[in-house]
């Protein structure tokens, strides 16, 4: 029974062995659906990773009906009270990890790429969310941080690849027209291996060589040893992503506090380089408020608006391959504990929360970081009837768009290269 249903649903297979027994059992006095089978094995698996009481403590066979009918409402039953889980505030307070993410040896190598330059993940076509058009470039693969939500922790594994000869690759590079926006931290952390076999320097004489493009770093490290060794222009952009203190901890393995990715900025900023920050993704739990009022409190306690380029807000988005390998996954997270609502064939939380969520952190900030010299602030990846309630005003098409973050852009980069010292006092 155990290995058909395993050859069916391979996710059976990463099942407790206690799951695995109560559900053939299930499965044998009662005649499930193949969906409703599936669906079952789900949730046995969301309730383990969740930490939460088992698919045998919620389970309720004391309902009316027989045949189909029992089983609909058996089914039904459960769906309602892990619902219920789902559509509360996410409570980290009694989640503790036993699964996690250990730092480890990892090597590191040069590999032959086919390609360095790839895209954004927005949807391709059509102006079905707000897209600022994005290029990513892909000078590492892999990644050694262990974050439980990311689409690439499934790759976390020993080996990282670096691009060859990047710095002779990037000379011979062919940027599409109108490209100007270029970000390294779609495949890999862009600051956490430092100049490992030259990488940031090749990156940094890019820049240098093309003064009209913008090269973003993102990063959730706090590696700080690479400022006395690269001498970046200023259209290079140092950008953390920031999160409240019980994510980090929680779901954010082996990356640096929030107070050491601030640190680092910090010191960024005080050689005179923009700096940046994404609140992304932004988690539905029991404290975000406080929490998230924090990471913007230290925000302002630690940065002037002309030193910082952008700010932008998103939140958890998955796609059903995602969604997947998080369930394969052994990591316990409570990540995919939130309302799945679908939107453009991904999944997030409903508009009406995003919109509370990137409201209350927009006016947190005060009217003098809004103002023209102050950082652009924006919504990555999210529908564009989200703009006019959380910030006042909208773009009509994903150009406009584009347009506006670019003047912005180099806006701060004319001031930062009028400026001969840090603009911080």
């Amino acid at each position: 029974m155990e290995s058909s249903l395993t050859h069916l649903y391979p996710l059976f297979s990463k099942l407790e062995p206690s799951d695995q027994n109560f559900l053939s059992s299930l499965f044998e006095r009662y005649h499930f659906s193949y969906q409703q089978k599936r669906l079952l094995i789900e949730i046995a698996r969301d309730l383990w990773l969740w930490q939460h009481p088992s698919i045998r403590e919620l389970w309720d066979e004391d309902v009316e009906g027989e045949g189909k009918v029992k089983t609909r409402k058996m089914v039904a039953t459960l769906e309602a009270k892990v619902d219920q889980l789902r559509q509360q505030p996410t409570d980290y307070s009694d989640f503790k990890p036993l699964k996690r993410r250990e730092r480890r040896t990892i090597n590191t190598k040069q590999f032959e790429s086919e390609r360095l330059l790839g895209r954004c993940p927005c949807p391709p076509e059509g102006e079905l969310l707000r897209c600022c058009n994005l290029l990513t470039l892909d000078a590492v693969q892999q990644c050694g941080f262990g974050c439980s939500y990311c689409s690439i922790q499934s790759f976390y594994h020993n080996e990282v690849l670096f691009v060859e000869n990047l710095k002779e690759r990037l000379e011979t590079l062919q940027l599409p027209e109108g490209a100007w926006h270029i970000g390294t931290g779609q495949a890999s952390d862009s600051l956490m291996w430092g100049n490992r076999f030259g990488v940031l320097e090749a990156l940094a004489n890019y820049a240098r060589n093309n003064p009209s493009l913008v090269l973003e770093m993102k990063s959730k490290s706090a590696r700080s040893d690479w400022l006395d060794e690269v001498t970046f222009p200023p259209n290079v952009l140092f950008t953390w992503s920031l999160n409240a203190p019980t994510i980090i901890e929680k779901e954010e393995h082996l990356t640096a506090s929030l107070e050491e990715r601030l640190k680092v900025a910090r010191k960024v900023a005080d050689r005179g380089l923009l700096v940046g920050f994404h609140l992304h993704p932004l988690v539905h739990f029991t404290t975000w408020r406080e929490e998230y009022r924090h990471v913007v409190d230290l925000i302002l306690q630690n940065f002037a608006p002309q030193e910082v380029a952008m700010i932008s807000f998103g939140t958890l988005t998955f796609t059903k391959e995602v969604i997947k390998q998080l369930r394969g996954s052994d990591l316990h997270s409570r990540i995919l504990q939130m309302e799945l609502s679908e939107t453009f064939g991904k999944y997030s939380y409903p508009l009406s929360l995003k919109e509370e969520l990137f409201s209350y952190l927009y006016a947190l900030f005060p009217p003098h970081w809004k103002e023209k010299g102050g950082p652009f602030f924006y919504l990555c990846m999210e529908d564009p009837q989200l703009w006019e309630p959380v910030f006042g005003y909208a773009y009509p098409d994903n150009t406009t768009f584009e347009a506006a973050m670019k003047r912005g852009y180099l806006a701060k980069i004319d001031k930062a290269i009028d400026n001969s010292r840090p603009l911080w006092q």
